[in-house]
């Protein structure tokens, strides 16, 4: 499952699918039929479904258990059906209408705070309106039922019934006559409450009925998802670049020999025409190696900095003059940016592409150049021009193919949009190549 990541009140916060499962991690395994809704998300129509499935599942046998004793031995008259009725509703509507108003709060995809508030007025909603009910309605309801039975007295009034759950149900008159008559059995006498009382309780019950404990957990679970979506999208990032430091030391292996190949083919040309070329061909090859198998070695997972990949170029730039000598290059980088951290074997793919697709098609002279400078928004920019051949008839600068691609996608999985490689024609002819990273 993906945990997809927008901006929010704490860092990254997440829109996880509500009827989609948490994350093993969070939701934990192992539930059971009463414990299945807390796989998903707080509030979501799933958890919301899943809750009330299992609340019901307990409130309508307690119902059933309350009034099947007092069926039994009582006649119909006496029974509390506007009791029982008020109970119902009270125990039922907030255990179906609180989950469902936050879910649809949930629907909405507010931000974190509005959600939040939105919550809480469900809640409260919910609250409401069960207290309204005891408030407004529950005495009609219990005057119709009365009157609907014949609990009414001579007078037309609703006559009261005590309901005692579990030990027994009696009216006030047979209470009376219980206790004259000195009859077994407690005698149970409902001790007046007070208002406030009564609708403090009503107003807890509802609440905790309506799923007000899921107000806690929706935050903790928002929490929990942010971490694990940041901890899922380091491992991603790490195993990115893992990869592109595995493509990086299989680039290097294929190109290399190739490289050596072209240049002692060129030695061995050099020594029949031009012992001396030969020969600086050969010292200029050594300075190469020294400088380029330790890099080779080390830089697919270690930081590389812009001195020791310009050192790089260096001496390759010093080797190609010597194998061409109509070539001179110039290397220009401020002493306070060669500390910096600068993507491995980049810089020397550039110049590379420089020789093989600008200086090399050129008759005549050719001059390359690399100038590293802090661009205006603070990045490292470093630039590889050269007055060679410049762009082919198709607008392509030789090396545009699969060279820049594999740079473009190495600067994708390490910088994302803040890293950048940019092709230009110089008006002198020839291109330059700009690559932009973080300066770090």
């Amino acid at each position: 499952m993906s945990l997809a990541l927008s901006a929010a009140d704490d860092g990254p916060s997440l829109l996880q699918p509500l009827n989609q499962p948490l994350p093993v991690e969070l939701s934990g395994s192992g539930h059971n039929w009463f414990t299945r809704y807390r796989r998903y998300p707080v509030f979501g129509p799933a958890w919301a479904r899943a809750r009330m499935r299992v609340w019901l599942a307990v409130a309508l046998p307690l119902l059933l258990l309350m009034l099947l004793p007092m069926g039994l031995d009582r006649p119909r008259q006496d029974l509390p059906l506007g009791s029982l009725v008020q109970v119902a509703v009270q125990l039922l509507l907030p255990i179906v209408l609180g989950p469902w108003l936050c879910a649809w709060v949930r629907q909405r995809g507010w931000d974190p705070a509005r959600e939040w508030g939105a919550l809480l007025l469900a809640l409260a909603l919910t609250m409401g309106t069960v207290l309204g009910f005891h408030a407004w309605a529950a005495e009609p309801i219990k005057r119709w039922l009365a009157e609907q039975v014949g609990q009414v007295d001579e007078t037309g009034k609703r006559r009261r019934v005590v309901m005692a759950i579990g030990v027994t149900v009696l009216s006030p008159d047979e209470s009376a006559s219980r206790v004259a008559s000195g009859g077994p059995g407690p005698v149970l006498e409902p001790k007046p409450t007070g208002s406030m009382t009564n609708t403090a309780t009503s107003a807890l019950a509802s609440f905790m009925l309506g799923g007000g404990l899921g107000l806690l957990a929706w935050r903790r679970q928002r929490a929990d998802l942010a971490t694990l979506a940041r901890e899922r999208e380091l491992a991603r990032a790490q195993a990115r670049r893992r990869e592109a430091e595995m493509r990086l030391s299989v680039l290097a292996a294929q190109v290399e020999p190739h490289f050596l190949f072209n240049t002692l083919a060129g030695v061995r040309s050099a020594i029949r025409t031009d012992p001396a070329r030969a020969s600086e061909l050969v010292d200029r090859l050594v300075d190469y190696l020294r400088a380029a198998i330790p890099r080779l070695r080390s830089d697919g997972g270690a930081e590389a900095t812009l001195g020791g990949q310009l050192d790089l170029v260096r001496t390759y730039l010093s080797l190609m003059v010597a194998r061409m000598p109509r070539l001179s290059f110039d290397i220009d980088a401020p002493p306070d940016l060669l500390g910096a951290s600068c993507p491995p074997l980049m810089l020397i793919s550039l110049a590379e592409n420089a020789i093989k697709h600008g200086a090399e098609p050129k008759i005549g002279p050719v001059r390359v150049t690399l100038q590293a400078r802090r661009s205006e928004d603070g990045r490292l920019a470093i630039t590889v021009a050269d007055d060679g051949a410049g762009f082919d008839a198709e607008g392509h600068a030789g090396g545009g193919g699969l060279g820049l691609s594999n740079i473009r996608e190495r600067l994708l999985q390490m910088h994302g949009d803040r890293a950048s490689l940019a092709l230009r024609a110089l008006a002198g002819g020839g291109v330059a190549a700009t690559l932009t990273v973080p300066l770090e």
